[in-house]
């Protein structure tokens, strides 16, 4: 929920009104006469505030990765390749229907032929030709025996498991982004609360050495490293704000979600800790049978083997089956329409392609797909070695993430009470400001690193998921 208050200050004859909120920020300056009207003013504008409020979208881990396979761009992609492919099937098979074309032609005969006959002395000059040539008809063509279309055919089902896997493959690569992307928001703001424990502490000190400057305890020398101690805090405090708005925006870009609506994560970093033992053992890291790029691989091989055989096929004889009907009819200018007389002319035929010789150009390009076949086996094996070292790197991170836990944890733990102690001596007199600028250091780099060893190991858990392929 956003955070909003409403703050009254008297000034002489002057009140000033602050309306202080996570996305609303302005003064008004009033004087008393007017205070009636601006109190007015900002009862209208608190429906406005609260409907804002209640435009925070609230995510968890689970959900935010649902928003991003219906949102994300990616994703949208992916699936419509698939339907892309599933086209291309169809477009494949319609090869094994017939091919059905009708035609209309129309000529005019400019200049009609002539010939001359000699006949008794006497030469008569002969005209052939008509003025006007209609003709129309249809065909059709049905490949009869084809063994490449046949074996290309087979190719289907293998482009299409090679985009449903490729789909996949974007959405295990989506849900580690957004896993990963999640979880520095929590690291983001777990180290926002570590800084601003550190501020608060500095801000008390502060106060407490400038009472004592003013009474004449402490020197000027000492204010004034109290007074830039917490300036340097606030800095850090306002760039690990900063460092949350921004993880945020990476989590909605991801996400697809427009980058002007408000999100709220729930949980903490800690929250997972108590299960970290229990999901290494139950890892199983011996089989890659779901890894992706290794499934793809596979297709892939598949596919050039199916090439193959589809290149052997070129040395094969095809047969095809023909039919054409058509109406002809023929006039000169002087004669009717209604008077041309029409000619039907058809005829059925097969067509046998029989391959003999065109240079060895198929023989040497089956040669190449042979090399390309071999090269990609040897593709796969490196493939192979590569996701086995990534997982055993998982695997020793995610053990070395836990065992900076625990040591973090106890650092923490025993920097906090240090802490409260050089605080309480400084107080009373007994410790040094010195003593208390160590402690808060100490808190900060033992806060910090106990927050990164989390992450780390969440991170880490997220790369190996995607090695196995791993689904949610």
């Amino acid at each position: 929920m956003m955070n909003s208050s409403i703050i009254y200050l008297l000034t002489d004859n002057i009140y000033s009104i602050l309306h202080i909120n996570n996305n609303l920020k302005f003064f008004v300056i009033v004087k008393k006469r007017k205070l009636t009207t601006v109190l007015v003013a900002v009862a209208l504008l608190m429906p406005m505030i609260i409907t804002r409020a209640q435009d925070t979208l609230v995510l968890n881990l689970n959900k935010a990765i649902e928003i991003a396979m219906s949102e994300n761009p990616t994703i949208k992609v992916a699936n419509k390749e698939i339907q892309r492919v599933d086209y291309g099937k169809r477009e494949r098979i319609a090869s094994l229907f017939p091919t059905i074309s009708g035609t209309g032609t129309y000529g005019k005969t400019l200049a009609k032929s002539k010939n001359v006959i000699t006949m008794n002395g006497v030469e008569t000059i002969l005209q052939f030709g008509v003025d006007n040539t209609f003709s129309a008809g249809i065909s059709a063509s049905l490949p009869i025996i084809s063994p490449t279309l046949w074996a290309m055919l087979k190719m289907n089902e293998t482009d299409a498991e090679l985009a449903f896997e490729s789909s996949r493959a974007s959405k295990l690569s989506l849900v580690n982004q957004i896993t990963k992307a999640y979880y520095s928001i929590l690291l983001a703001q777990d180290s926002y609360e570590v800084f601003n424990k550190i501020y608060q502490s500095s801000f008390d000190n502060a106060k407490i050495i400038s009472d004592k400057y003013k009474q004449g305890i402490v020197s000027e020398y000492e204010w004034i490293r109290a007074d830039v101690q917490q300036r340097n805090a606030q800095t850090n405090l306002v760039s690990a704000k900063s460092a949350v708005y921004l993880s945020k925006l990476q989590l909605k870009l991801l996400m697809g979600l427009d980058m002007f609506v408000e999100v709220q994560t729930t949980g903490k970093l800690s929250d997972s800790e108590k299960d970290m033992y229990a999901q290494i053992l139950e890892t199983d890291t011996t089989s890659l049978d779901v890894n992706t790029d290794l499934k793809q691989m596979d297709i892939k091989i598949k596919q050039l083997k199916q090439s193959l055989n589809v290149q052997k096929t070129a040395w094969l004889p095809t047969l095809g089956a023909s039919i054409s009907y058509s109406q002809n009819a023929m006039g000169n200018d002087n004669v009717n329409l209604s008077d041309y007389t029409t000619y039907p002319a058809s005829n059925i035929g097969l067509s046998l392609q029989i391959p003999i010789f065109q240079g060895g150009s198929k023989h040497y390009k089956y040669k190449q797909m042979q090399i390309q076949l071999s090269e990609l086996n040897d593709q796969r094996d490196n493939l192979k070695r590569t996701i086995d070292l990534q997982i055993i790197n998982c695997m020793n991170n995610m053990k070395n993430a836990i065992e900076k836990i625990e040591s973090n944890q106890k650092a923490l733990a025993q920097a906090d009470k240090a802490l409260t102690i050089s605080q309480k001596r400084y107080e009373v007199g007994a410790g040094t400001y010195l003593d208390v600028t160590n402690s808060e250091l100490a808190y900060t780099q033992a806060g910090l690193s106990y927050n990164q060893s989390i992450f780390d190991y969440l991170s880490a858990k997220s790369d190996l998921e995607k090695l196995l392929g791993k689904e949610n």
